[in-house]
């Protein structure tokens, strides 16, 4: 299948999901998400739990244009010792978050659990440039990745995390390049670092 025959199905299949109930409005300024806010924009969509089978209980999903073309997941006070993402099937060997984890080390825990999220031998995921950034009082990481998918348009990302009392506090931006990352990349961007605990 050719990228533009991909990009015409998943436009097809992302009007269906707009159409679809189950989606809400996130409410425009300060978000609260457990022990965690961030300051959202306007336009952004929840997902409810059926529409994300993979999302850690207390996740939250949104998007813009739809979930195959845009995403930006919340995932806050992720315990050590755990995944943060989860699977149906129970022998799933799933990476997991150690309180100790090193930045790098963070970023290797994304980038093989978003290989899982899209399913191995199904996708290549490279992360780079990764940098401090300050939540809040809390010294945390940011940094960038790029996600090859089986018969499907590629994708860019974005991903801020921190540590607080032993947990780990995820937030990342999934989009279809070039048009859907390019166009919401600094919405996702400025909620990612408005990201503080309560």
């Amino acid at each position: 299948m050719n990228l533009a025959r991909s990009m015409l199905a998943l436009l097809f299949v992302a009007m269906l999901t707009g159409c679809a109930t189950g989606f809400s409005l996130v409410t425009v300024g300060t978000v609260q998400i457990q022990d965690m806010s961030v300051r959202a924009g306007s336009g952004w969509n929840r997902a409810t739990a059926t529409h994300t089978p993979y999302a850690r209980s207390g996740t939250e999903t949104w998007t813009k244009d739809g979930m195959l073309l845009d995403r930006l997941v919340i995932s806050p006070a992720i315990p050590d010792g755990q995944s943060i993402i989860v699977s149906r099937n129970k022998s799933a060997a799933l990476p997991v978050f150690r309180a100790d984890m090193l930045p790098n080390e963070l970023e290797e825990l994304v980038e093989s659990s978003i290989v899982k999220l899209f399913g191995e031998g199904a996708a290549v995921v490279n992360t780079e440039n990764l940098r401090p950034h300050r939540y809040g009082d809390i010294a945390g990481i940011r940094f960038d990745m790029d996600v090859a998918v089986t018969d499907s348009p590629p994708y860019k990302g974005t991903v801020g995390a921190f540590i607080a009392t032993d947990r780990l506090y995820l937030i990342y931006f999934l989009g279809v390049v070039p048009h859907y990352y390019d166009k919401h990349l600094a919405e996702a961007s400025a909620i990612i670092g408005s990201a503080t605990l309560i």
